[in-house]
């Protein structure tokens, strides 16, 4: 059912995502807060992407735009052009959630708390590895001592963010290849963000696990890079690799 003036936006930028993205739906689906549209920002899939959102215009107010296959800055703004929501909820097509008060929970303690942009707390499934539930706690754990300093950061795995902050701070950078979620938050940090330990997400480590030790040295660079030239990625010389990631197994 379409809410007419809906209070949120979920915004999934989306490239190859089939075997992924009706996981995030299927929950998305089952959430008790209602007023909400979900835009999928899709960089023309070929693994049939688009009718897999298909399946799910009987349950949700969902509509998918096209965009250019590009970066995921691109596509997140590209979105959100779209939306009508006072709110803008970024998410990833490889999340996983399962907590049905996940948007309801995430929205009343970023209001509660004042903020203008706020994330939830990142977890992974406890089948990872103890190596992998360990480094990604150690990087949690860093995102919220920044969330106390002027450059804040949060993944694009999950950003909520008030539409008219959004709009006034012109969205995501697409000059940066890599960290543009990172950039995004950093800039409007100064209007309130934080982190809302109340409700969690589920990371799929998918690029962890095809990349291994490349992809964290890839994203400890990016960091290094970024605190050490004035917060600015646009020169950064490392990228994402949008689209390119394995299919997803089905479960047994």
């Amino acid at each position: 059912m379409k809410a007419t003036h809906p209070t949120v936006s979920v915004v999934i930028p989306a490239y190859n995502e089939a075997t992924y993205i009706n996981r995030l739906l299927e929950a998305i689906a089952k959430q008790n807060f209602k007023s909400f549209e979900v835009i999928v920002s899709d960089a023309q899939s070929k693994d049939g992407t688009a009718e897999v959102v298909a399946e799910f215009k009987k349950d949700l107010d969902i509509k998918l735009v096209e965009a250019p296959p590009k970066d995921p800055a691109y596509g997140r703004n590209m979105g959100a052009k779209h939306a009508k929501g006072e709110w803008l909820l970024f998410l990833d097509a490889d999340d996983e959630i399962d907590d049905p008060n996940f948007i309801e929970i995430l929205l009343a303690k970023t209001l509660e708390k004042e903020w203008n942009t706020s994330s939830a707390k990142m977890s992974v499934k406890k089948s990872e590895s103890i190596k992998n539930r360990l480094g990604s706690g150690v990087f949690y754990r860093y995102q919220k001592l920044l969330a106390h300093t002027k450059h804040p950061v949060a993944q694009g795995y999950c950003i909520l963010t008030r539409r008219s902050v959004f709009e006034e701070n012109n969205g995501f950078n697409e000059k940066i290849r890599l960290g543009e979620d990172n950039d995004y938050v950093s800039r409007v940090g100064k209007y309130g963000f934080g982190f809302v330990d109340e409700t969690y997400y589920f990371v799929d480590l998918r690029r962890n696990h095809s990349e291994g030790l490349k992809y964290a040295y890839k994203a400890m660079a990016n960091e290094v890079y970024r605190h050490t030239h004035g917060y600015n990625l646009e020169k950064n010389r490392y990228a994402y690799d949008f689209g390119k990631h394995p299919k997803r197994k089905k479960s047994k």
